[in-house]
């Protein structure tokens, strides 16, 4: 007839399971007006919006899948700096994400921003 109050117990522990097993989060981590992974005097004008990002991959939260074992927010800077061949990223925004499942895991650092170029050499004390 119904389902037994074991096997309504057994579906709902498996259900928790399951959704303990596939989660992951994102969150912001921090706004600067520069961000920069150089020595920069001066900035020009802020240019189009450009963004970078260092992930790392992992299975079953031990053996690395490629790449670097820890992400870097310093790599996140200067691939979307060499992407938009610039020197600092105005109005910065960092972002942390990471997805966890049982068998795959994957953090990564973002970075977004307006590129800028700067003057170097005339760096000011």
């Amino acid at each position: 007839m119904g389902n037994s109050p074991k096997r309504t117990q057994w579906q709902v522990a498996v259900l928790l399971c399951l959704g303990i097993s596939f989660s992951g989060c994102s969150m912001r981590i921090g706004d600067f007006t520069v961000a920069s992974s150089k020595n920069v005097g001066h900035m020009s004008q802020k240019g189009d919006t450009i963004s970078g990002e260092d992930c790392s991959n992992n299975i079953l939260g031990i053996i690395p899948a490629g790449g670097p074992r820890f992400p870097n927010f310093k790599t996140a800077v200067d691939r979307a700096l060499e992407r938009a061949k610039g020197d600092v990223i105005a109005d910065a925004v960092l972002w942390e994400s990471e997805i966890v499942t049982i068998l795959f895991n994957q953090h990564c650092f973002r970075v977004e921003g307006k590129v800028a170029r700067g003057e170097f050499g005339k760096d000011k004390m």
